[in-house]
């Protein structure tokens, strides 16, 4: 499937590999950083286009003036192009897209420019549930008073969408100096969130998704994964689940139903806010969210020992103060999602107590370097 933009766009850079040679090459990738390990055959996405949920554009002009909205030209130092088309993306994007641009051109909005501070206009992310059909807007722009999008333009940007059905938001981006980047949220129109649904064995459960939550990026291939991911450990309906670093703690929801109790812990007060929605939208009853840092969660509460962590931390891995929470729970199980391989292998190292017995890549991320990697250890 050929893209106009492709290859000076630095979205899908694995776009002119036959989708069997990118899987081999991901493959053979978890293959080198797990060299003693048995890696299971990778599993691969059913339809490898168009599959992603969200995408976040940007705005910017160049010195000539001329307007931008798009994504960022590979290897341009945040140059953007106008984007016309997305194998990535849901069909409707680009139609919003040329929507967006074709009323910007009618305002004297500028672009926000990093470097100066000056401008309004920061991001595009549109959001799509693909159960549901539900879709979400939101303008992120300055949190400078001298560059504030006028209440008229806000009007003119919801019409020009032309589409009633839209949830509509908008993000105010506050970066002063010296002080923490902070974030506000104004429902402009439609719906205040949408849902997506998930398949898992023989339920279906529901999520309600806010601008900030945090959703896996791939709809259908997040079932494959959690499918598989809550087929490795051993658990009964005694079962004490930790889930660590939770989010909005959807495995932990979704694991719920098989188990005792979960216990999630998540420092991000929305995402927590977002977990408690959605346990009770499913009717989860023994699901335990706690706010705040791990360890001193950890030293407040008096929690029952956990017979299974999950893991599935950000990119950066587990730091070095997660690893010793770790080793203080002890767990006979350990089951670690990751987003980024590499250092998901450099903190087995340091696991040393723990046998990894399953490896399992999938292909989270189609026509793009990475992968997504499921290890599942046990006390040895």
């Amino acid at each position: 499937m050929s893209c106009k933009h492709f290859p000076g766009c630095g979205g899908c850079t694995f776009h002119d590999i036959p989708y069997p040679l990118q899987l081999q090459s991901k493959q053979a990738q978890i293959e080198t950083l797990f060299p003693t390990l048995k890696v299971a055959p990778i599993i691969p996405c059913q339809n490898p286009w168009h599959y992603r949920n969200k995408m976040e554009f940007s705005f910017s002009q160049n010195k000539a003036g001329d307007k931008f909205l798009g994504l960022i030209l590979k290897k341009s130092r945040g140059k953007v192009f106008n984007l016309e088309e997305c194998k990535l993306a849901p069909e409707g994007y680009a139609d919003i897209l040329y929507r967006v641009r074709a009323w910007w051109e009618k305002t004297s909005l500028k672009a926000f420019h990093f470097r100066t501070g000056e401008g309004t206009l920061r991001t595009l992310t549109l959001r799509q549930s693909f159960r549901t059909g539900q879709k979400m807007v939101i303008l992120t722009v300055s949190g400078n008073s001298q560059f504030a999008i006028t209440q008229t333009q806000l009007q003119q940007f919801i019409q020009a969408l032309g589409d009633p059905s839209l949830s509509i938001f908008l993000q105010i981006h506050q970066a002063l100096p010296g002080r923490p980047t902070q974030f506000f949220e104004m429902h402009l129109a439609g719906a205040a969130h949408i849902v997506e649904k998930l398949h898992l064995n023989a339920d279906t459960f529901q999520f309600k998704i806010s601008p900030s939550s945090f959703f896996q990026p791939n709809t259908a291939q997040a079932e494959v994964l959690y499918k598989t991911a809550l087929s490795l450990p051993y658990l009964t309906p005694e079962s004490i689940v930790y889930d660590l670093y939770c989010g909005t703690a959807t495995i932990g929801i979704l694991c719920a139903r098989w188990v005792k109790q979960v216990i999630g812990i998540e420092i991000n007060p929305h995402a927590i806010f977002d977990g408690k929605m959605n346990a009770e939208i499913n009717q989860i009853s023994n699901l335990d969210l706690y706010r705040g840092d791990v360890t001193q969660v950890l030293a407040e509460q008096t929690l029952p020992p956990p017979d299974l962590i999950i893991l599935d931390p950000p990119r950066a891995g587990l730091s070095r103060e997660g690893l010793e929470i770790l080793r203080h729970l002890n767990p006979p199980q350990i089951l670690y999602i990751s987003c980024n391989p590499k250092t998901q292998a450099q903190n087995l190292q340091e696991l040393f107590n723990y046998e990894p017995c399953y490896v399992q890549p999938l292909d989270q991320f189609p026509h793009t370097p990475h992968v997504e990697n499921i290890v599942y250890l046990i006390k040895k």
